[in-house]
């Protein structure tokens, strides 16, 4: 079945919010009922078929609904915070491990250079219990994130690195001083990591 090759615009729009077919659809636990006013009768049927272990193409069909209401549906239900993909979790912890190796090439100089600044880091993610509580099933090799299914929400996710980013500065200060960290952050984040 190549459903992609008969999308209209609207349907490859959708796509492009949602990503591939095969992606894995989460549901936000915070919306665990789908009897909610705001959603229309597919986009019922779609979340109530969201289960973690389905792609997209699965869970549309498996609803019982076209393959292109199916794709508004999802996007509609991604763009609105019900559900979320496994390759938005993807984006959001390689995006943030690139910030962490930025964060120690920025920070290095002479005294602390860059594996130190990734000790620290590892050090800050592996142990803080507190972190590992704002985003259940996230492990740490090295500066790389991982998640087990089911992951974290993309809000989760957010919660906890806005968490290591602080602990972090914290770390910083107590080490460079708080107007060095100030020029550097500064630097941080105006500059974005390249590739």
């Amino acid at each position: 079945m190549n459903d992609e090759r008969k999308l209209t615009f609207g349907g490859r729009r959708a796509m492009n919010i949602i990503g591939t077919p095969n992606t894995k659809l989460y549901r936000e636990e915070k919306y665990p009922e789908a009897g909610t006013h705001a959603l229309r009768e597919p986009d019922k049927k779609i979340l109530n078929h969201i289960d973690g272990k389905s792609s997209v193409r699965q869970i549309i069909s498996e609803a019982g609904v076209d393959f292109e209401t199916g794709l508004h549906s999802i996007a509609w239900l991604m763009q609105t915070g019900f559900v979320y993909s496994s390759e938005v979790i993807e984006r959001i912890l390689q995006e943030h491990s690139d910030k962490l190796a930025f964060f120690a090439e920025i920070f290095a100089d002479a005294e602390h250079d860059e594996e130190f600044w990734e000790k620290v880091i590892s050090d800050i993610v592996s142990d803080n219990p507190e972190l590992e509580d704002k985003a259940p099933g996230l492990s740490w090799e090295g500066l790389s994130p991982t998640v087990k299914p089911p992951p974290p929400s993309p809000a989760q996710l957010k919660d906890y690195f806005i968490n290591v980013m602080v602990a972090l500065y914290d770390k910083a200060e107590e080490i460079l001083g708080p107007d060095a960290v100030l020029a550097k952050r500064i630097l941080l984040d105006s500059r974005r990591p390249s590739g």
